[in-house]
């Protein structure tokens, strides 16, 4: 038979086993007061160490807020030109890029005609003046986005590319911008939209006009400008190649017209009404019958609800208007003619098929007839208007209107 006892002191632990009557004692000595220490120890190292870590990546952290939020030293050299009044504005250019965080601890100024600048112009290529240029801590974080959307990077050099027209050209010493416009008209066609009205909104948008001409299009000069850009639909006008020194002219110019060899911008895609020169007439102008009824005298008045529908909505010209009594002999002529059935009503003339818009929403509105007519059948999606229906002889008022007193 075998026990086991075990007796523990404070340095020690001591297994005693009995077999057969025998006792044996095994003993492993376990300083414990020395482990506790050493583990201490250890723990302390490894809490200093975590702890020295942090407080170097806490103190990294800091040091890259401050450097972030330190303001770039850089120096700063302004380009300027003489005798150029409505040249690109460099001053206001310079006063955004010091709202940046910058700090400008030197800036000067060169004359285009200096040796400085010229020296500047010819090691940078600089191809626009009046601009700026910086040196110094221009790759700085805090810059990298004004950097890149502003400018561009050369020998350690930032050079404001943003100059807009006009401005001159450093090569020729000329100003580049200054746009010339013709106007190629056709006085006959007063409902014709005006070119003007174009070129007004190029000016507010910040084209340099500096020359407009009129030339009727039937005249000598003006029948040299058709053949020559081979012009079928006026009135329009044509722009000096300047123009493409505007970016906003120039990229959406393909919808609008064409760029010819010799650099001009003939405009092309004209609003109706215009003159078709190869047909030799006016396309766009329309006839318009308004078709009423002079026994419903609180029917809707056609020509006030239909007509500035027409010209604001869709910009349709209108030749000719008349309005006619269904009760008329022309009026039953109509009625009986396109099967209507509700009056007030529109009758428009073939030609308002030449306007895209009006042809793609009749069919919800209307029918096109077989001799090209439009016909306004649809009186109800005008809203709360009065109408007369010919097929149940009443007059069709709106439930609101039924409900009151």
């Amino acid at each position: 038979m075998r026990t086991k006892t075990k007796l523990v002191s404070d340095e020690k632990t001591i297994n005693i086993s009995k077999t057969n009557g025998q006792v044996k004692a095994k003993s492993l000595n376990v300083p414990w007061p020395k482990v506790f220490l050493v583990v201490a120890v250890i723990s302390t190292v490894i809490g200093a160490f975590v702890a020295t870590k942090t407080l170097a990546q806490t103190e990294k952290k800091i040091a890259e807020v401050k450097e972030m939020a330190r303001p770039a030293n850089v120096t700063l050299t302004k380009i300027a030109v003489e005798n150029c009044a409505d040249c690109f504005n460099v001053d206001d250019a310079i006063a955004t890029f010091k709202k940046q965080n910058v700090s400008v601890s030197e800036e000067k100024t060169f004359l285009s005609t200096s040796a400085e600048a010229k020296t500047l112009i010819t090691d940078l290529g600089i191809k626009r003046l009046p601009t700026y240029v910086v040196k110094g801590e221009i790759t700085k974080q805090s810059l990298e986005g004004f950097v890149k959307g502003n400018g561009e990077v050369k020998n350690d050099t930032f050079i404001f590319t943003g100059v807009s027209p006009l401005f001159v050209d450093p090569l020729s010493n000329k100003e580049m911008g200054k746009v010339s416009v013709t106007y190629l008209t056709d006085p006959s066609c007063s409902s014709c939209i005006n070119p003007k009205l174009t070129i007004d909104a190029y000016k507010k948008a910040g084209v340099k006009v500096t020359e407009e001409k009129e030339v009727s299009w039937n005249s000598l000069e003006g029948q040299k400008i058709i053949n020559q850009y081979k012009i079928e639909k006026l009135p329009t006008f044509v722009l000096s190649s300047d123009v493409s020194y505007y970016s906003s002219i120039k990229d959406n110019w393909q919808k609008i017209g064409t760029v010819e060899p010799d650099g001009a911008y003939v405009a092309r895609q004209l609003f109706l009404p215009y003159r078709d020169v190869t047909k030799g007439q006016i396309v766009g102008l329309v006839d318009v019958v308004y078709l009423t009824d002079s026994s419903c005298t609180d029917c809707y008045k056609p020509q006030e609800v239909h007509k500035n529908i027409l010209t604001q909505g869709f910009g349709v010209g209108i030749r000719s208007e008349q309005s006619v009594d269904a009760n008329s002999p022309y009026g039953k002529s109509l009625v009986s003619k396109y099967k209507i059935t509700q009056v007030p009503t529109l009758l428009i003339s073939p030609e308002v098929a030449e306007y895209s818009g009006i042809k793609q929403v009749w069919p919800q509105v209307g029918t096109t007839e077989p001799d090209g007519w439009y016909v306004f059948r649809q009186v109800s999606r005008l809203g709360s208007v009065i109408y007369k229906d010919f097929t149940s002889n009443q007059v069709v008022r709106p439930q609101q209107q039924q409900a009151a007193p």
